[in-house]
């Protein structure tokens, strides 16, 4: 019977560690890109909507104070971007930092495999002599001891 690698559990807890940052990840790039598209779309239909040709006072003091109104908006949406591009970056450097200790166990593992295999063919070979030499011995009429 075969040892067990003995970090085969911390390997898992790194294993679901390394899912859930990568989960973490995906859903950060989500939040950022639909808040991009926001902005786009609310500085498109801006674009759109600046083509008014004032004629009256009331008008005129309208049109400035929705685009005043307009530019806080858009530094707000500004800043939500900026909040969402820090987040994706802090969530990509702990996905890679549980992916590096992921990968350190993945290593000790397969090295740990090998060098059961090794053994494991070793006794095979060792077996393999020992059966060859009885028979040998038993073919030669000689005893061993």
């Amino acid at each position: 019977m075969s040892a067990q690698f003995s970090l085969a559990g911390l390997l898992r807890l790194r294993k679901l560690e390394e899912d859930q940052r990568a989960a973490e990840l995906n859903s950060a790039r989500d939040r950022e890109s639909i808040g991009l598209a926001r902005s786009r779309r609310v500085r498109r239909d801006l674009a759109e909507g600046a083509h008014e040709d004032p004629t009256a006072h009331a008008s005129l003091a309208s049109i400035a104070a929705t685009r005043a109104s307009s530019a806080t908006m858009l530094e707000e949406l500004a800043e939500i971007d900026r909040a969402n591009a820090a987040e994706v970056e802090a969530a990509a450097a702990a996905h890679s930092d549980a992916h590096r200790k992921t990968l350190g166990l993945e290593k000790l593992e397969e090295r740990f495999d090998e060098k059961q295999r090794v053994e494991e063919l070793r006794q095979e070979q060792l077996l393999l002599d020992d059966l060859s030499s009885r028979a040998w011995h038993a073919e030669h009429g000689e005893e061993r001891s």
